[in-house]
């Protein structure tokens, strides 16, 4: 894995996930880190009263400045072989900027952390995770605040819907879990009112038996009407160090995790969450 890009607000909530990608630094062989600060230039008053002038090379040199002083902390965290890069940008809309820098600097994983400890964290991370699990093109990793660290990536909950299995990153996939080497779980819940799969659904079970068959995967079928909490109570139960999903742009997975699952994750589970988006 080439580079991986860390989102910071400059909370406690953000560097724990800063120090939990560090800590997957080496797992990953990650050769490069990008501490990434996004801003929006505010511009302040109202209709009656005037603008107030904003330096913006002061912003600038100021949230550069918050960000040197992470690098100083995740330096020794790391080794010396991983290179810590800065990049602080104004920007309107953070989705848009992550994926152009993807792409540009040849992402491999996005990384942010999320608390809801408080009001302000809440608006500023909760609705900022919505956004990077709906809109980034690029496999994202949402820590919560009480993540446990230190203790590595022990089981893994892969959670599917069992629909259009065409269209799941498989390359992606196999390289995060031959890197982590994580007992596996997949998961899929059903609808309490279903009676069983259908003929298309079979099908789709025997194919994901057949890519993930080297894993040696344990399949669970559960039934129930809140998926994510069915989703997490399992994880739970299973001591799961990692869920893994698969957002959609469209279907059930996208509207259930896409307004669900980064609040009832974040403020409810220590079990981070990695999102690969489907192709």
């Amino acid at each position: 894995m080439r580079s991986i890009l860390i989102l910071t607000d400059f909370s406690e909530a953000a560097y724990r996930a800063a120090e939990y990608a560090a800590e997957l630094a080496d797992t990953l062989q990650v050769k490069r880190i990008i501490l990434y600060h996004a801003y929006q230039t505010i511009v302040v008053g109202g209709a009656d009263l005037p603008a107030a002038p904003i330096n913006t090379q002061r912003l600038y040199l100021d949230n550069m400045e918050a960000l040197g002083l992470i690098q100083d902390r995740l330096k020794p965290l790391v080794g010396q072989e991983v290179k810590v890069d800065m990049l602080a940008q104004d920007t309107s809309f953070l989705p848009d900027m992550i994926n152009q820098l993807c792409e540009k600097e040849k992402i491999s994983l996005v990384i942010m952390g999320v608390s809801g400890k408080s009001g302000v964290e809440k608006i500023l991370m909760g609705s900022i995770t919505g956004s990077v699990l709906k809109s980034v093109e690029f496999p994202a990793l949402i820590v919560p605040n009480e993540a446990m660290i230190g203790k590595g990536v022990k089981s893994i909950v892969l959670c599917t819907d069992l629909k259009d299995l065409g269209d799941i990153p498989a390359g992606t996939l196999y390289e995060f879990l031959d890197a982590l080497s994580s007992e596996l779980h997949i998961v899929n819940v059903l609808p309490e009112s279903k009676d069983g799969f259908s003929i298309e659904t079979e099908k789709s079970i025997t194919q994901l038996h057949q890519g993930l068959e080297k894993y040696h995967p344990s399949f669970h079928y559960l039934q129930g009407e809140d998926t994510v909490n069915d989703i997490l109570s399992f994880a739970e139960e299973h001591q799961a160090s990692l869920i893994i999903v698969f957002p959609k742009k469209q279907g059930f997975f996208s509207s259930i995790f896409h307004k669900s699952i980064s609040k009832k994750l974040a403020y409810n589970s220590r079990v981070p969450l990695l999102s690969l988006p489907g192709l």
